[in-house]
């Protein structure tokens, strides 16, 4: 299944009808008054929260998104109808965009759970409105307010509990494939970009969301590759673990682990509030010595940082690592 974290739209509010020109006509009163009614308003566009969703996969496909326009006012003071608001339903953490200006609207959250996008045309004046002591048949109207056109980028910032963090072939899809199959459900999803996956682990009484973040590499935060998309969602997770690739000697493995790290700290999020771990992965592949003393080096110099070795083959380590995950979570 198609995982779509982001949709370009044109949302289009409904047009105001149009104020009425009418003159009271009835039987014994030949010339009566002004009784032109107003316009409807227009219908807003309206992004709105539906927590039933987790991807932008419903807007696949779909570009415009037009509201309702008011109808136009009648005669007896009638008022139009408005036009209905179109809600467009969307993921908790999507993020609006406006691409003429560049301009950040905001966020679909629990606390902000409904923001108009293209905001409809207020509905026109009728004659009845214009009556006064010095023109009692006025034959003035306004038209209703034009539509709005707006252009606007959906992104979703995926909200998971447990992101993965390492370099290629540190084994994050080995990871979340064996912890995920073994302990209960797994979805796989393809990204619009490249191809993280999305698991979902569980036990009797719990379940952790866990996704795995490619594209994160030496550079991403100034742009390169896919970084900054990856980024933006690791940010989105309430506690990330970093994959280290055992196979290598104590200072390549170290090396890598600060690519990483470099990267959140030059992104322009602040990663400084969430937790991390550190796997030493592969640890089938590697001497008892060898990894006693990779553990070593990397708590020396990380001392208030939990290290987990693991094996995603053998699986060794992974009953530690996803009970302690059910008690962070």
């Amino acid at each position: 299944m198609a995982f779509f974290d982001e949709a370009r739209i044109q949302a289009i509010s409904g047009k105001g009808g149009n104020g009425c020109l009418s003159f009271r006509r009835e039987k014994y009163i030949p010339r009566g008054g002004p009784d032109g009614g107003d316009g409807g308003d227009g219908g807003d566009v309206i992004v709105s929260l539906d927590s039933n969703l987790n991807s932008l996969n419903h807007l696949k496909g779909k570009k415009v998104f037009a509201a309702k326009s008011g109808n136009s006012g009648s005669g007896k003071n009638m008022r139009g109808e408005s036009g209905d608001d179109l809600v467009i339903p969307v993921p908790n953490g999507t993020l609006i965009h406006a691409l003429e200006t560049g301009e950040y609207v905001g966020e679909i959250n629990l606390e902000t759970q409904n923001i108009t996008i293209a905001k409809g045309g207020k509905g026109g004046l009728g004659n009845a409105r214009f009556k006064s002591s010095t023109n009692q048949a006025p034959r003035k109207t306004t038209n209703g307010e034009e539509s709005d056109t707006r252009e606007i980028m959906l992104e979703l910032r995926l909200i998971a509990d447990v992101g993965l963090l390492g370099l290629p072939n540190a084994g994050k899809s080995t990871l979340i494939s064996s912890i995920t199959n073994s302990k209960s459900k797994i979805g796989a999803y393809a990204f619009t970009t490249l191809d993280p996956e999305l698991g979902v682990m569980e036990n009797a009484i719990q379940k952790i969301t866990i996704a795995d973040l490619p594209g994160i590499i030496e550079g991403a935060s100034q742009g390169l590759g896919l970084g900054t998309k990856f980024l933006k969602h690791a940010y989105r997770t309430k506690f990330l673990l970093h994959l280290v690739d055992g196979t290598q000697d104590a200072d390549k493995a170290l090396e890598s682990f600060n690519v990483i790290e470099k990267e959140l700290e030059d992104f322009h999020l602040d990663f400084s509030d969430q937790q991390r771990w550190i796997c030493i992965t592969k640890t089938d592949l590697i001497k008892d010595e060898d990894l006693s003393d990779l553990i070593n080096k990397f708590q020396s110099k990380f001392p208030k940082t939990a290290i987990y070795p693991i094996s995603s083959i053998t699986k060794n380590g992974l009953d530690i690592l996803t009970e302690e995950l059910f008690k962070q979570i």
